[in-house]
């Protein structure tokens, strides 16, 4: 109801109502296009990307389609010798860098260094078992491995290999000023309110559409809409751009087009099997066999997710088993008898992208009526990952996006030992089934064995999958073409075609 009211209101009160000025938005013209998210995608000189990959300002050697298949990027084809354990990659002749000189085989050989040396760029170790890459060639780079991979060019999809020019990063890998090879180069960067970008007439794939590409970062979801209806801002477009409760306001807007995605994105309910009472088994099997994720799903996420049967996207259709279906188990007397405060923490800006602390508020009633004491804690992003990974809480609700369309990488990210995002888990059998997955070079020895990595997964549950992301985005109705893909980027046309 306070969206439906402030919505209606929102043309002649925008400025009034928000915190924001009118000064901080661009006006829309034929020759700029202006895109809200809830997030700042400035990245930061010390990351893989500098700007978000949606800005288009860089480019990889491959990207995935929509069933997490490896397509052509800046590599126009591939090919794998040595049974997987070496891969060759053939660019595209004729990419322009920012600056007009020419992309080669060593920049690429020079931006894959840059991310295996600093492994704070390979955050899930991609790249942790290539032992060269090398120009192969006059357009050709190679990569050779310790052993074989056969979802290789999967790892080098979209974040797995953004492309500078070697010369603007220094010593520690700190990109100083961006040069790359996408649509749009940078223009300026107001942290945390604006990114600009201007259109790159040299790009290989032609001409982009608009001559200046601006990100607004607008965190809460309410002044998104309201500046999309009052025309400061031509599109709301990330995943988790718009809330679930805003789907039917924005639709009934005759000046708007709502549009929805199914994204790569799965959010999940992570139990810290390090101590009591998740470390048991029964504990959490008990808790996920309580949830009524369909009805979760129907409450809070309506039609902006599907319930998930899988720990990530069923875009990746091969590996999608739909295993994942907890059954109703009895109480366990550990968890009858706990005494202490369950702890569910949020990450506060997830709220105003997702109806995570309804979901919350929801798990948090559903065990109080079985006598125990919960408590929701919602942190800044520091606190959040602090507490994550020291261990101090019980349950949390975080999205998670399979970059690599490969189901490798969710399993080393969340369920080896060792794995970045493990929590408290352990288990010698998935280790094994992890680590012999991931080279298996048969495909359909490899498709078994994570059927029964799935299978594993649904016997100890310690996380529990929700729901998969149906991304809502929106834009005014003059710009007819607009879309987004899988993986949240802006797919941008020229105005007015059909």
């Amino acid at each position: 109801m306070r969206f439906l009211k402030a919505a209606a209101l929102a043309a002649a009160l925008f400025f009034c109502a928000s915190d924001l000025s009118a000064q901080q938005y661009l006006s829309a013209s034929e020759k700029s296009f202006v895109i809200g998210v809830g997030r700042d995608f400035y990245e930061g000189s010390d990351s893989r990307g500098y700007l978000h990959g949606s800005t288009g300002m860089w480019e990889a050697l491959t990207y995935l389609d929509e069933t997490m298949t490896p397509v052509p990027w800046l590599a126009e084809s591939w090919e794998s010798q040595d049974s997987n354990q070496r891969w060759v990659f053939r660019l595209r002749d004729k990419i322009l860098f920012h600056d007009g000189s020419r992309l080669s085989a060593g920049d690429v050989v020079e931006s894959m260094k840059r991310i295996m040396k600093n492994p704070r760029y390979d955050p899930a170790g991609s790249l942790s078992y290539v032992e060269s890459v090398k120009t192969y060639g006059d357009r050709g780079v190679a990569f050779t491995l310790s052993r074989p991979l056969p979802h290789f060019p999967k790892l080098v999809a979209y974040y797995g290999s953004p492309v500078f020019k070697p010369e603007c990063f220094d010593d520690m890998g700190r990109i100083k000023e961006p040069v790359a090879t996408g649509p749009y180069r940078l223009k300026k960067v107001l942290q945390g309110s604006r990114l600009s970008l201007a259109a790159f007439n040299g790009h290989w794939n032609g001409v982009p559409p608009y001559e200046e590409l601006v990100f607004m970062s607008i965190p809460d979801a309410q002044t998104r809409a309201m500046a999309l209806i009052a025309g400061q801002i031509e599109a709301v477009a990330d995943v988790g751009g718009i809330l679930p409760e805003q789907e039917k306001p924005l639709q009934r807007n005759p000046n708007l087009l709502l549009k929805k995605t199914e994204v790569a994105t799965t959010h999940l309910l992570v139990f810290n099997c390090a101590r009591p009472p998740f470390s048991s088994t029964e504990t959490r099997l008990w808790v996920s066999g309580v949830i009524d994720r369909g009805k979760l799903l129907d409450v809070f996420a309506k039609e902006a997710g599907v319930a998930a049967a899988d720990p990530y996207t069923p875009m990746a259709k091969e590996y999608a088993f739909g295993l994942i279906k907890p059954s109703r188990h009895p109480m366990p007397s550990e968890i009858r008898n706990y005494k202490q405060k369950i702890t569910i923490i949020l990450h506060g800006a997830t709220l105003q992208r997702w109806p995570y602390k309804d979901i919350a508020q929801a798990l948090q009633a559903l065990l109080q009526v079985h006598g125990l004491k919960v408590e929701i804690r919602i942190m800044e992003q520091g606190s959040f990952h602090d507490s994550i990974k020291a261990g101090r809480f019980d349950v949390a609700l975080q999205p998670y996006t399979l970059m690599t369309g490969d189901p490798d990488f969710f399993y080393s990210y969340w369920m080896l030992s060792d794995a970045p995002r493990n929590c408290g888990w352990r288990n010698p059998d998935a280790d094994r089934l992890i680590n012999e997955a991931r080279h298996e070079a048969d495909g359909q020895r490899r498709k078994d064995l994570y059927r029964k990595l799935q299978e594993m997964l649904n016997q100890y549950l310690p996380l529990l999958p929700l729901y998969h992301d149906v991304a809502l985005y929106a834009h005014r109705k003059e710009v007819r073409c607009f879309q987004m893909d899988h993986f949240f980027k802006p797919v941008l046309k020229v105005k007015g075609c059909e």
